[in-house]
């Protein structure tokens, strides 16, 4: 077997075992994960209630897929819901934000599309006036995150139904949110980007490079209204911001600290996932490099509690799995989009 080491040499993020593939003891029988200090009651943390918000009343597919995107959110500057227009991403969002926001004003903001203006006779004036007023809205929520005021408060902005080329101005030109960014602006670890984008039937290499890098889910089907919850103590939106592991020296402590030691369970593809990849010729990009470690660190919260199920090596292993096809999918020739809800089955969403 090949043990990763935490503590090994690294390549800038990445870890390497020689050998190829990347295999983690898994903990011995009995083992109870390491947990940060505190008491039981501590350890039923904030983020165990927020979930527990997203999941009310939700069946085990969209649990599942409601909690990707939370974890998602926690890692990435920005995810891209993608999928046929109908699919209910939108519903996803709002019951997102309905948990995690509630109905407080001013910390969901919607940013539409300028398709609207396709139909006016002065299409290029509208479409300047929707850009500006889109680029206002932005900038005021910036700012009041950043304030004294904002401070511990979480504040959604949702790109909704965005053309291509309006998502790439807001992430890019705007935001710098892409890895080809020059000048990346500060992150800012309290707003959350989230965009729904109708997947085309074909991509130009831009656009294909925007949904790899803000890091696309695939929602097929999701029909639920959301739910009807009271307003979520600001305890909630401050455990996200804080709980969230953004370097991957950070991300490797929490994971080493969930397991006891310096491996963890062996990661590879399950099963059925490697089986369904197999048979439609797919290759995924199995790099345990410092996006993954991200992801999985941020799958469990601060005391080691897995967010999609209790048990810590299985809690790994569909994060691990769901952030493999999550790239496949980024990468999917359009001429086999069907497959984007067979692949999202596959790994119970």
């Amino acid at each position: 077997m090949i043990a990763y080491n935490f503590h090994a040499a690294s390549n800038g993020a990445r870890g390497e075992a020689n050998g190829g593939r990347w295999e983690l003891a898994l903990p011995a029988r009995g083992h109870t994960p390491a947990l940060a200090g505190g008491t039981q009651g501590e350890r039923l943390s904030a983020e165990i209630e927020t979930i527990q918000r997203l999941q009310v009343g939700a069946d085990p597919s969209e649990a599942r897929l409601l909690t990707a995107v939370y974890v998602s959110l926690k890692t990435y500057p920005c995810v891209v819901l993608s999928g046929r227009a109908g699919a209910g991403k939108a519903a996803l969002v709002q019951h997102l934000a309905a948990a995690l926001v509630g109905p407080a004003p001013g910390q969901f903001i919607r940013i539409g599309s300028a398709r609207w203006t396709a139909q006016s006779g002065q299409r290029d004036y509208y479409r300047d006036l929707h850009a500006r007023f889109g680029d206002s809205q932005l900038s005021e929520v910036l700012s009041e995150a950043q304030s004294p005021q904002g401070a511990g408060k979480l504040y959604f902005v949702l790109f909704d139904g965005l053309a291509p080329d309006e998502l790439f101005h807001y992430l890019h030109e705007r935001l710098r949110l892409l890895p080809v960014a020059a000048k990346p602006l500060p992150a800012l670890p309290n707003v959350l980007f989230i965009a729904t984008f109708h997947q085309p039937n074909q991509l130009s290499v831009r656009d294909a490079q925007i949904l790899a890098h803000a890091y696309q889910i695939n929602v097929t089907a999701y029909r639920r209204q959301p739910p009807q919850l009271p307003p979520p103590p600001v305890g909630l939106q401050r455990a996200m911001i804080r709980d969230a592991a953004r370097d991957v020296v950070e991300a490797r402590d929490r994971l080493r600290a969930v397991f006891g030691g310096t491996q963890l369970p062996q990661l590879s593809p399950s099963a059925h996932i490697a089986g369904f990849l197999r048979w439609y010729g797919l290759s995924p990009n199995t790099t345990l490099d410092g996006d993954m470690w991200l992801f999985l660190a941020n799958s469990f919260d601060r005391y080691g509690n897995g967010l999609f199920v209790a048990d810590p090596a299985r809690n790994l292993q569909i994060a691990y799995d769901l952030r493999m096809v999550q790239r496949v999918m980024a990468r999917l020739d359009p001429a086999n989009a069907s497959l984007r809800p067979e692949l999202s089955r596959a790994v119970g969403c």
